[in-house]
């Protein structure tokens, strides 16, 4: 989402991407990543026509042909409504992938293709990312809408499970991110990060680390609630104005006080305490947190906690704190549950129509209404989703498996047709998911740099094909490329296309809005426009916090829990094939380890070791690493691509895929949000030969 400028060659080939220096928002701030980019436009190893498999698929070879657009689309559409004709809606799935997030002509075709198959089985990347916060919004305030944290004016600023330096955010948008933390300490303010490591975003220049065991963060937000109680730093005046069912808040917390929750989280009460008097004495505090939570077995109510300290504090809604920025519409839509499936693994409710990950080979190896086909959209889940062995046998029963996606990954190599995605430089797009997660609010245009490779097509015409051609379309829909939902977008803003490609750099500037306002009037849409600090849809899931607690305090001393560690060299699994990210100590992902846990164990530098519980195992080697916590270990994901011989870097430094080791099936979700549980997860090591 970085602006950039393309450069080409007399003869329109693309040379390089560079960042926009004079962008009036990003002031020339990029990461290499989308610099890198071209890298994966000219990749030999691209998808660049459609393919019918032509030989079984545990073939060594992948055994496909070439076929015609015609002759693909065809095939699927048949093939799907041939399945749901024998079989019922709901014996056809639909996964789509990160990608998709980030194009705005497809991103509402693409979450809304299940419904537009009339299946209920929608699964897509949010659940391993940020349904999560989602989930917790729509009971707290009535709606999906997220907040951001006020980085340009707060005094204090605390992360919880974020690395901005190597991930930027999430449902945050905010070039050059590190700038403006050390802004923060540059105006007399502080910066603190709570992870199990000491992270990259961590300096002198910014601010500090405070370590915590994985998967614990909910213990110390409700430590600190209890703390700051007890300081009288409650803002009694905000909560009687606008929130209802503190009392359920307030029992929830009282429970964990800063001594009892010391063991678990690993942080002393002392330390606890000293926060929560800091967070009490600031003049403002902007409370965030990332994916290093949201995986955890509590996302929901982590970020309920974490919205909680924002509303007791009285830093919700006002600059400083934590709020909305200018959005797409004047008011948020009101959200209400959605209606319970019952599934084979047990009770589902669909979050933002969505379904937990971590069940899907349960449901195509279920014995009275399994799935039978898989449509996979910019996706991977063999990689990307828990348990890939455990999956790769699934999708092994399965009657048809369609992809859309750029390269032939170890899902679109088990794949019965292959179709062939443009990337991000081959069409016209605009920032559309960006808008109200933006501190300097901005929309920017941008026409395709190249033409399409090959005969790659959009994701969004592929998708509109299908359902056409399946007979799901009550009639052919305009010829709009797409931009039907976009052009109506921009319209609220009183603006077009056209003026977005006229202005410098493609870019309009929005006007903020008063923070306040936005906040209450975006984002809190419950009957009362009260925000609700005990949701009864929580009460299983506090019950669940107490069990939970009392197993980590029952964790044995050497007990070690793996985390996910990112890099600014891998971006999910996009950038597994590009030469510049798989060079010297990122060309593997090996298990890094605090020395004194590898010592415990009889484990050097460079290893090889097994790592595994009862989910799965992998092999790889050992990385002495003094930035982590005793107690942890970290692997990067993105790696693994064991069988997609087409993708011959990620291939031949194929690395181990740790999400191998993550649980599947009943239980392996937070039902709140049916966030995939990934961070936190005991394991263990055994070597397996000498130092290499």
């Amino acid at each position: 989402m970085c602006p950039l400028v393309a450069e080409w060659d007399d003869a329109g080939n693309l040379l390089k991407l560079t960042s926009d220096r004079d962008h009036p928002v990003s002031k020339g701030f990029a990461c290499h990543k989308g610099l890198s980019f071209t890298q994966v436009n000219d990749d030999p190893d691209r998808l660049n026509f459609p393919l019918r498999r032509s030989r079984p698929r545990d073939a060594l070879d992948g055994g496909f042909e070439r076929v015609s657009w015609d002759a693909a689309l065809d095939e699927t559409a048949s093939r799907l409504l041939d399945i749901q004709d024998k079989y019922g809606p709901n014996s056809i799935a639909v996964y789509a992938g990160n990608p998709l997030g980030f194009n705005s002509r497809a991103i509402n075709r693409g979450y809304t293709f299940a419904q537009t198959l009339g299946t209920v089985y929608s699964f897509n990347a949010n659940t391993q990312d940020l349904n999560n916060k989602f989930a917790a919004s729509q009971h707290l305030f009535g709606s999906h809408e997220s907040i951001v944290p006020d980085l340009l004016n707060t005094e204090f600023f605390i992360g919880f499970g974020c690395n901005p330096k190597i991930s930027k955010g999430a449902l945050f948008s905010h070039p050059n991110a590190m700038k403006s933390l050390k802004d923060i300490k540059r105006r007399g303010g502080k910066v603190l990060f709570v992870n199990p490591r000491k992270i990259e975003s961590a300096n002198a220049a910014t601010g500090e680390v405070l370590q915590i065991k994985p998967d614990t963060d909910i213990y110390l937000m409700a430590a600190l609630l209890h703390e700051l109680e007890g300081l009288g730093a409650i803002d009694q005046k905000f909560i009687r104005a606008h929130c209802r069912n503190i009392e359920g808040l307030q029992l929830l917390y009282s429970r964990y006080p800063a001594e009892r929750v010391a063991g678990v989280t690993g942080i002393a009460a002392a330390e606890i305490k000293q926060l929560a008097r800091e967070i009490a004495n600031a003049s403002s505090v902007a409370f965030y947190m990332s994916t290093g939570v949201n995986q955890g077995r509590q996302g929901t109510l982590a970020y309920w906690l974490l919205c909680m300290l924002t509303v007791v504090t009285g830093n919700f809604g006002r600059q400083g704190g934590t709020y909305k920025p200018v959005s797409w519409a004047p008011s948020a839509k009101r959200i209400d549950p959605s209606p319970i499936f019952d599934s084979p693994v047990g009770p589902i409710e669909p979050v933002w129509g969505t379904m937990p990950a971590t069940v899907l080979a349960d449901l195509i190896e279920d014995k009275d209404q399994p799935i039978r086909a898989l449509f996979n959209i910019a996706g991977n889940p063999l990689l990307s989703m828990s348990g890939e062995d455990r999956l790769k046998q699934a999708f092994g029963k399965l009657e048809f498996i369609a992809s859309v996606d750029i390269y032939q990954s170890d899902t679109s190599a088990m794949s019965d047709i292959i179709m062939p995605a443009t990337d991000w430089l081959e069409r016209a797009d605009i920032n559309l998911v960006s808008i109200g997660t933006q501190l300097h609010p901005y929309l920017q245009y941008t026409e395709a740099m190249v033409e399409p490779g090959y005969e790659r097509k959009e994701d969004g015409w592929i998708m509109q094909e299908i359902a056409q051609r399946m007979g799901k379309l009550s009639a052919a829909p305009p010829d709009d490329q797409g931009w039907k939902v976009v052009d109506m977008l921009l319209g609220r803003k009183g603006l077009s296309r056209e003026q977005l490609a006229e202005a410098p750099h493609g870019t309009i500037a929005l006007p903020s809005d008063d923070p306040w306002e936005q906040t209450f009037g975006h984002v809190v849409q419950t009957d009362d426009k009260k925000i609700d600090c005990c949701p009864a849809a929580f009460a299983d899931a506090l019950a669940t916090c107490e069990e939970l607690f009392q197993q980590l305090e029952k964790d044995a001393p050497d007990a070690l829990k793996i985390i996910s560690l990112r890099t600014l060299h891998m971006h999910n699994s996009w950038m597994s094939n590009v030469p510049q990210m798989r060079v010297e100590k990122h060309a593997m992902n090996p298990l890094h380890i605090n020395p004194e846990d590898a010592a415990a164990r009889g484990l050097q530098q460079g290893q090889r070791v097994k790592v595994y519980n009862e989910h799965g195992s992998i092999e790889t080697e050992i990385q002495l690493s003094d930035e982590l916590l005793k107690g942890v270990v970290a692997m990067s994901h993105g790696y693994g691509h064991r069988h997609a011989p087409s993708m011959k870097i990620a291939h031949e430094l194929s690395g181990a895929n740790p999400n191998r080791l993550l649980p599947v099936g009943a239980g392996s979700f937070e039902a709140l949000s049916n966030m995939s549980w990934m961070n936190g997860v005991p394991v263990e090591i055994s070597a397996l030969g000498q130092v290499r």
